[in-house]
């Protein structure tokens, strides 16, 4: 039933497929795989969208830059009257102020918050909403599929009363993400010079996968539209595990059923470079098993045992 106040309706919370977990773990091609189908809007990391886009002018999907991109103009436009005036709002601190893992127990419980962070996130939250109900209006989509991964913008999003989301948690073999950790690979986005994605050791990468889990796991604690799919499992069958996240979000959708037939979405902010790929590989990605040395595979092995366990990858060869 829809709300009333001062006897005007308010308006429907934005439907919002969330997908949570560590980096490299496959979330941009998932969130691809998601956008062929009528229905979802892939439109990235949307956590990133005021530092990656408004202040460094990325590349958007379509491989415009961001100010230059006609659906991102038309987006902040109609949500806030421009991207002049997007860029006026005090993002960086708002988010700085709730987007932190030290504020999870308070975007958990509600009575846990003071009476300055509740401000901060009503503010932030209404910013946030009125973004990703503009992405709905303007692509004339049912859901937004944001592939943010962070753990704790996931826990901002659930506090926000404007949005309606749905979380799938992405697990990928800690040992095939290590190992990704450790590739050097180009940023097309940054079209300006040249520059490479991040790299990390492969045992620190280990210690990171189990701290994003484990903050992903508290999420599923307190949300009833939670499903968990691993990277594997969705290379291998993808048409059901699309299928069932479809069914996730069809209680928080508009318009469902969501029928496979268009293009990926184009205009997506940030994430893997596959993100340009026309179209983009689905691929077991199985190289780890041989070109991660064997001292950091046994000792991300032994860092992650536990939920490799929980999570059904110690009971493969």
């Amino acid at each position: 039933m829809t709300a009333v106040s001062e006897g005007r309706p308010t308006p429907p919370r934005a439907p919002v497929l969330y997908i949570a977990g560590t980096g490299r773990s496959g979330s941009t091609l998932l969130a691809r795989l998601l956008g062929v189908h009528d229905g979802f809007l892939a439109v990235g990391e949307l956590r990133y969208l005021w530092e990656r886009g408004l202040a460094a002018n990325h590349l958007c999907g379509c491989r415009a830059p961001f100010r230059s991109c006609p659906f991102w103009d038309e987006v902040l436009t109609r949500a806030f009257g421009g991207m002049e005036q997007a860029e006026k709002l005090d993002v960086p601190r708002l988010a700085l102020a709730v987007d932190r893992v030290r504020h999870v127990p308070s975007l958990m419980v509600e009575g846990l918050r003071p009476a300055p962070f509740r401000r901060l996130l009503a503010d932030y939250g209404s910013i946030l909403s009125s973004l990703y109900a503009s992405i709905l209006e303007v692509a004339r989509g049912s859901v937004v599929v944001d592939s943010s991964k962070d753990a704790s913008y996931a826990f901002v999003l659930d506090a926000v009363d404007g949005l309606d989301v749905s979380f799938v948690h992405l697990v990928r073999d800690s040992r095939a993400v290590a190992h990704s950790w450790t590739r050097r690979r180009h940023r097309p986005e940054i079209h300006w010079t040249t520059e490479h994605m991040l790299q990390r050791p492969a045992v620190r990468s280990g210690f990171k996968w189990n701290q994003h889990q484990a903050l992903v796991e508290a999420l599923r604690l307190t949300r009833s539209r939670f499903t968990r799919l691993r990277y594997e499992d969705l290379v291998d069958d993808t048409d059901a595990s699309i299928a069932r996240l479809a069914a996730l979000t069809v209680p928080a959708a508009s318009s469902p059923p969501f029928a496979q037939g268009r293009a990926p979405f184009p205009h997506n902010i940030s994430g893997n470079p596959i993100r340009f790929a026309q179209p983009a590989p689905v691929l077991a990605d199985d190289e780890w098993r041989t070109a991660l040395g064997l001292r950091d595979r046994r000792a991300v092995t032994l860092v992650t045992a536990p939920l490799l366990l929980r999570y059904g990858y110690l009971h493969k060869r």
